[in-house]
């Protein structure tokens, strides 16, 4: 009888480490996926530029042509923002233009940090316009735009699909991070 018991037993235990196996994986794959979730959580919430996608003129760059357009775009503040901050990524050259008033230049190519320009006097209540005048020598590139206005919030402006080129809208590319540029981060 005793080597029955064995015998018995035996299958038991082989069953209940599958058993303890297979839950000890799906804890795991589930601490994984909880993780993996939470990481990508952070990033969003992280992110300088909030919800803005990577936009261009056009998603038709066959050959290789120098490029400059304006992606331009309006908004309305229903009071004054005392301070104003935007944050702007070219790939490779801008002109940054709010109100008809030359804000910013500069020019990046990817792996370089996001400018972060000031707006003195920040922006009344009211109709506004922004502007970028963007250029690239092989006609392909990407513009990243958030603007923060510290009481409303940050990236209340983005760049997105309500921007327009010559009154056509722009090409989204998509949402950081994206190749080439990824996940521009701030100047230290």
């Amino acid at each position: 009888m005793r080597a029955f018991l064995l015998i018995l037993t035996a299958p038991l235990h082989s069953v209940k480490r599958a058993s303890l196996a297979g839950w000890i994986a799906i804890v795991i794959a589930a601490m994984a996926s909880a993780r993996a979730i939470d990481l990508a959580w952070k990033r969003t919430e992280s992110s300088e530029t909030g919800r803005a996608r990577w936009i261009w003129a056009t998603d038709d760059v066959k050959t290789e042509n120098p490029a400059t357009f304006i992606a331009s775009r309006s908004f309305s503040l229903s009071v004054p923002a005392p301070v104003a901050r935007a944050k702007v990524f070219v790939d490779r050259s801008y002109r940054l233009v709010i109100d008809g008033r030359l804000v910013g230049a500069g020019g990046m190519k990817p792996g370089d940090p996001i400018d972060t320009i000031d707006l003195p006097g920040g922006l009344a209540a009211g109709d506004h316009t922004i502007a970028i005048e963007g250029a690239s020598p092989s006609g392909i590139g990407g513009i990243l735009f958030a603007l923060d206005l510290p009481g409303a919030g940050r990236a209340v402006v983005v760049s997105d699909a309500a921007w327009t080129v010559g009154g056509k809208p722009v090409f989204v590319w998509g949402e950081p991070p994206m190749h080439p540029w990824g996940f521009p981060g701030l100047r230290r």
